[in-house]
């Protein structure tokens, strides 16, 4: 037997991840509270969306690495830019 669709609303309402879920689906509790259909959708969906969650959540780190790697990077060229500017204007005073 399925559930009811207070039960639905209130196992949805209930989910750690419901700001995501809203986010994600562009809906609102309000929404949910008011159409049983979009809880029963959210729980026939859930573990899609979780494994999505799951997914996102491990791709941070290597993001932020990526992040990391990139800054160091570009300060290194700014440097570079930096110095190359600093010798080319001495150079232009001499001549």
């Amino acid at each position: 037997m399925g559930l009811s669709e207070t039960e639905a609303i209130q196992k949805v309402l209930a989910c750690s991840n419901l700001k995501v879920y809203c986010d994600y689906y562009s809906i609102t509790v309000d929404d949910i509270k008011h159409q049983p259909q979009l809880a029963f959708y959210i729980l026939k969906h859930r573990n899609s969306l979780e494994q999505l969650i799951a997914g996102y959540s491990e791709m941070e780190a290597i993001n932020q690495d990526i992040c990391t790697e990139f800054q160091r990077c570009e300060q290194e060229c700014q440097s570079m830019i930096r110095e190359l500017v600093k010798d080319r204007g001495s150079n232009e005073f001499k001549n």
